[in-house]
């Protein structure tokens, strides 16, 4: 289930960055990824991890009120290195590294990661997830574009 959860997710992402308002077209949509063969449980659980991205949102912004000094470098915890693949880790690191996004949406990202845990996260499955904490879980513009315009030039980009 968790594959089919993961392309309804990515599917969702796509009409996200085609700018489709997720609330008003919801039904739209869901009859979209019915006709896709979907079934509605896994139509619910992906729209169910989407309402929760905010989740962890404000704890992560607390832990991390001040941005990390020059040099930080994230370690991640034996449960993160089980559940996120090696090429998953590398790449939340490179956008990190290349000021793409801050250190709290990285928390955010790897917080919905675990969320759908029970799963090795692969480096295709963290960018549809990077993509829907960027687009629904925050609101900087700045943010988001320039999240959305490395997404573009990212040459190993794959959406279901």
């Amino acid at each position: 289930m968790y594959q089919r959860v993961m392309a309804i997710i990515g599917i969702i992402s796509d009409y996200l960055t085609d700018d489709v308002d997720l609330y008003e077209q919801e039904e739209e949509i869901v009859d979209d990824l019915v006709s896709l063969g979907f079934d509605f449980p896994e139509i619910e659980t992906a729209f169910s991890w989407i309402a929760n991205l905010s989740q962890g949102k404000e704890l992560n912004l607390q832990l991390l009120d001040l941005e990390p000094e020059n040099g930080f470098q994230r370690l991640f915890t034996l449960e993160e290195r089980q559940s996120l693949s090696q090429g998953a880790r590398t790449w939340l690191s490179k956008l990190r590294q290349m000021d793409i996004v801050d250190q709290a949406t990285v928390e955010d990202i790897i917080d919905q990661s675990l969320f759908l845990s029970g799963y090795r996260v692969g480096l295709e499955e963290i960018k549809v997830i990077a993509t829907m904490v960027v687009v629904v879980g925050r609101t900087d513009t700045g943010l988001r574009d320039r999240f959305l315009s490395f997404l573009e030039n990212d040459h190993n980009l794959v959406f279901h």
